[in-house]
């Protein structure tokens, strides 16, 4: 069995397909950052998923990390993760759960801040997290809110963009919730 030691943390993979089992020591909330920012590095570290083992590692991290709490540059790293041309979007499905968990404020700023490098590399991942946020109203209210306030925010111009054009090509919910949208910020 592979460990990796941190602090008094230790992480454990025993099988590719077992889940990560994490020991944690009474040190408390100082322990759980450390443990938080070793996640994200191994999450990074395996993000490309070149492996069948590399693919097993990025899932059972992202489910360690379930139910944590996410700062936004935490949530920049994840959202930096996404790449429309991985064979594996299954499991980028659990990384796109694993953000939404935390909606709230930070992650529709955390996604605006974040699109200009997803415009790049992940497009599509962009404009389905855009989907999502549209079709939650509170999350909906909260861009509008984030657009309307901070306009000169680095992705701020990408996310009207993707929006813009969801209003002329996507479902009718979508196309309703994109228009509310583009309304709202004229």
């Amino acid at each position: 069995m592979a460990g990796l030691f941190i602090c008094a943390l230790t992480i454990r993979y025993a099988f590719a397909d077992a889940p990560v089992q994490i020991v944690k020591d009474p040190l408390g909330s100082a322990t759980d950052t450390v443990m938080k920012d070793q996640l994200l590095d191994e999450l990074l570290r395996v993000s490309r998923m070149r492996t069948s083992e590399e693919v097993a590692v990025f899932d059972r991290t992202v489910q360690a990390l379930s139910g944590q709490g996410f700062s936004r540059r935490e949530l920049g790293v994840l959202f930096s993760m996404f790449a429309d041309d991985t064979p594996h979007h299954e499991v980028m499905y659990g990384l796109l759960h694993l953000i939404e968990q935390s909606c709230d404020k930070g992650v529709i700023a955390a996604l605006i801040e974040s699109a200009l490098d997803m415009q790049g590399v992940a497009p599509e991942w962009l404009e389905t997290f855009i989907c999502r946020v549209l079709n939650h109203d509170p999350a909906r209210d909260v861009l509008i809110a984030s657009l309307r306030d901070m306009p000169s925010m680095e992705g701020a111009a990408e996310v009207i963009s993707v929006v813009g054009g969801l209003k002329e090509n996507a479902s009718d919910r979508i196309r309703a919730n994109a228009s509310m949208v583009v309304s709202a910020l004229m």
